[in-house]
């Protein structure tokens, strides 16, 4: 298990890049982290790479340029370069993060590898990790709260692009969640019963 104090240091890192990241990146962060520890203690999953995955998963964002991704219609947003460079960048800013606090080398290993395409789900999926999936599926179940659609309204400043994010949402639900926790948990979420 990860302790508070391990838990604690990892936030103090991620911080410096979440606020420079996208507008909402630390609220995201701390709600999948929520979702996160829910589905670890319903579905199993290792502790020690699902926690650290995401509390560092966007930390990326506060390196690139994300332009592309606002001005992209929500179908779209997976395939804009800014998606790639925050995974990418993501990795490498948590690989030097874990190092500094002298996290074990196979762990990095596993966390860097599910960061560098947390947003790609066959390349997710190739993992063939339940703790990558868990990671996926918190980071995704966020997507349909209503505080998370409010943070993208702050960044796209769109009505339309919001009812294209709902309906992208739904006609997808279906295949991006397995575990049954994270469906029992996207019927709380869209209910309101989850907040």
């Amino acid at each position: 298990m990860i302790s508070a104090i391990e838990e604690e240091q990892l936030w103090g890192r991620a911080l410096e890049f979440l606020e420079r990241g996208r507008p909402g990146d630390v609220e995201h962060t701390r709600a999948v982290l929520a979702y996160g520890k829910v589905l670890l203690a319903n579905e199993g999953g290792d502790p020690l790479v699902v926690i650290p995955t995401l509390i560092l998963h966007d930390v990326g964002w506060g390196r690139v340029d994300f332009s592309d991704f606002i001005a992209a219609p929500a179908g779209a947003k997976k395939d804009v370069e800014s998606i790639n460079l925050h995974m990418r960048c993501g990795a490498r800013i948590a690989s030097d993060i874990l190092n500094d606090l002298r996290w074990d080398s196979m762990l990095i290993q596993r966390i860097t590898a599910i960061i560098a395409v947390h947003d790609n789900l066959e390349q997710l999926q190739a993992l063939n990790d339940l703790s990558a999936t868990l990671v996926f599926e918190a980071d995704w179940l966020d997507k349909f709260s209503p505080a998370r659609q409010e943070r993208y309204f702050r960044i796209v400043r769109n009505q339309e692009a919001i009812e294209e994010l709902r309906q992208f949402l739904d006609e997808n639900k279906s295949r991006w969640f397995r575990t049954k926790t994270a469906k029992r948990l996207l019927v709380g979420i869209t209910s309101g019963a989850w907040q």
